[in-house]
């Protein structure tokens, strides 16, 4: 019985052990990815872990942030930003292996349930009282935001300073922007269609003109700083096949 007692405990021990060193053997890949995809890349890397085996660790924020954090760190295997622009610039420093485009984010006004304001178009934004929030400029929403002003004032010159006077706070991503609103913090906000969308609950949705819309393309990058790009070229395939129906469930208008 003794000899019994004493090789039981060895034996748990052995296979702890071994199941401790094949979790921590697991091949990771970390991603930096535009936090209006949050949801949906959550989902995607789940799938992908349970098919592969393979842990994706992701960073999510700003895309001006994350392009930034990128140059600075110069490690990471994938980039998804909220716009290709971010894409191209590390594409002419020679950090990109391979991209497309897999999706598209589409800017949208969001206002308080019930549209107290009684915001109707884009140009109501400029009306006085109104309380806006828009995502800062180095973000993919503060971006495209800028060019819809720009597209405004061709046709109404000086809306986009009478629009920006009623600004009375940005955001850092554009689920903060969204956040906002959802607290009856403003009356309106420029946000991703995705994200309103998700939150329609919460919010009332009022499409932007198409005459003065600016729809960004969401790409995914294979980046050159890649330890693993055997696991990051799996992820890429898999994100741009069984991805874009996790995509479109969320939303989003996928290519």
């Amino acid at each position: 019985m003794k000899k019994i007692l004493i090789i039981i405990p060895i034996l748990l021990l052995v296979s702890i052990c071994g199941c401790t060193n094949k979790e921590n053997s697991k091949e990771v890949i970390h991603a930096y990815v535009g936090a209006g995809m949050q949801e949906p890349m959550d989902e995607i890397g789940k799938l992908f872990e349970k098919k592969y085996g393979i842990k994706v660790e992701y960073t999510y924020a700003g895309s001006g942030y994350l392009y930034s954090q990128i140059l600075s760190s110069k490690s990471g295997d994938i980039f998804m930003p909220g716009a290709l622009y971010y894409v191209n610039e590390l594409k002419k420093k020679g950090m990109i292996l391979n991209y497309t485009n897999i999706t598209k984010h589409i800017p949208v006004i969001v206002v308080q349930k019930g549209n107290p304001k009684h915001i109707t178009s884009i140009l109501d934004l400029a009306k006085p009282g109104v309380k806006i929030a828009l995502g800062d400029s180095n973000i993919a929403i503060g971006r495209a935001t800028n060019k819809i002003f720009e597209k405004l004032d061709k046709d109404y010159p000086g809306i986009s300073e009478k629009i920006n006077k009623n600004v009375v706070v940005k955001g850092a991503t554009v689920k903060q922007v969204l956040f906002y609103v959802m607290e009856k913090q403003v009356d309106a906000a420029i946000v991703w269609r995705a994200d309103a969308i998700e939150n329609k609950d919460k919010v009332d949705i009022i499409d932007i003109s198409p005459k003065y819309n600016v729809i960004k393309t969401i790409p995914i990058a294979i980046l050159s700083t890649t330890k693993n790009k055997e696991a990051a070229e799996k992820f890429y395939n898999f994100v741009i096949t069984d991805g874009k129906k996790i995509f479109k469930k969320y939303g989003f208008e996928v290519i």
